[in-house]
C-alpha cells in the first residue's frame, strides 16, 4: 500500500505539473508556473502523508 501512495502522488505532481505550466504560459513564464505547481503539490502529499499514517 505505500508503493500506491507514492504513485498516486507523483501522478498528482506531474498533472499539476502540467496544469502549471499550460497557465504559467499565458503568463509568459511556463516552466515557473509548473515548478510553482508541482512544488505546491508534493507538499500538499507530504502533509497528507503525515496527518493519515498507515493502519
Amino acid at each position: 500500500m505505500n508503493k500506491f501512495r507514492t504513485v498516486v502522488s507523483l501522478i498528482i505532481m506531474v498533472i499539476s505539473a502540467f496544469a502549471g505550466f499550460i497557465v504559467g504560459a499565458f503568463l509568459d513564464n511556463a516552466v515557473g508556473g509548473a515548478i510553482l505547481f508541482a512544488i505546491i503539490s508534493g507538499i500538499a502529499c507530504i502533509i497528507y502523508t503525515v496527518d493519515n499514517p498507515r493502519k
